[in-house]
């Protein structure tokens, strides 16, 4: 008889509980992905196929992130004495053409919104010289904005050593406000158009392109458009 797997069935498992996404179409621009590859969200939204399925191991650490941000929600949340918490609130602008979910929405002397983020340890203690990553204050900033609330904070959670730190994003940051709508501007655009090259190429270094799951598809639209 054949032994018991355990990978394989953790692997099946987070399968499962994930669901078949296949031929999933969104229909807003994902508030968490504005700091990402653009025409990485354009052929998201579009429905078309990645260029490639995630592995197992990364769709591992996937959840063991979301089951870090999970437990320290669930921590915070138990602590209705201290601040009145909402969790897991979705929002949504139509004519922006953006939507989220938030993490924690608490109050206590005033409404913040906090956004919880997981690492492994390298890269958080990286993170605590260079500062919050620009991406994850588009989101929280965005949040602040369709909620009016004037400032909010991204946690980080180290998952190997459990260190925290909190970074505040204010409303009234015209710089982040100038980059967000820019973004959004051009996502819309082209969308408007059905052309994905009004989008600009990530630079074949970066962490947008490295990590896009549809860097193929870009560079197909690029050689057609030089065609």
């Amino acid at each position: 008889m054949k032994d018991i797997n355990i990978q394989d069935i953790i692997n099946k498992a987070i399968k499962e509980k994930n669901g078949d996404r296949k031929g999933y179409k969104p229909t807003s621009w994902h508030i968490s992905g504005l700091g990402g590859c653009l025409r990485g969200q354009y052929f998201s939204r579009l429905g078309t196929a990645p260029d490639y399925s995630i592995d197992d191991r990364t769709l591992r650490v996937f959840d063991m992130g979301n089951k870090i941000e999970d437990w320290l929600v669930d921590l915070i949340s138990t602590q209705k004495d201290i601040v009145d918490i909402q969790t897991q609130i979705r929002v949504e602008d139509k004519k922006l053409g953006i939507s989220g979910r938030i993490d924690i929405l608490a109050t206590f002397r005033e409404k913040m919104v906090y956004e919880i983020k997981s690492k492994n340890s390298r890269s958080f203690w990286y993170m605590i010289k260079k500062g919050p990553q620009r991406e994850h204050e588009y989101q929280l900033w965005c949040y602040l904005y369709l909620l009016n609330i004037e400032r909010g904070k991204l946690v980080y959670v180290s998952k190997d050593d459990l260190a925290i730190m909190e970074f505040e994003v204010k409303l009234d940051n015209e710089e982040i406000k100038n980059e967000v709508f820019k973004i959004i501007k051009l996502l819309n655009k082209a969308w408007k158009a059905k052309d994905v090259c009004l989008l600009p190429l990530p630079d074949k270094n970066s962490w947008q392109a490295k990590y896009c799951n549809f860097h193929k598809k870009c560079l197909k639209a690029e050689n057609n458009k030089l065609k």
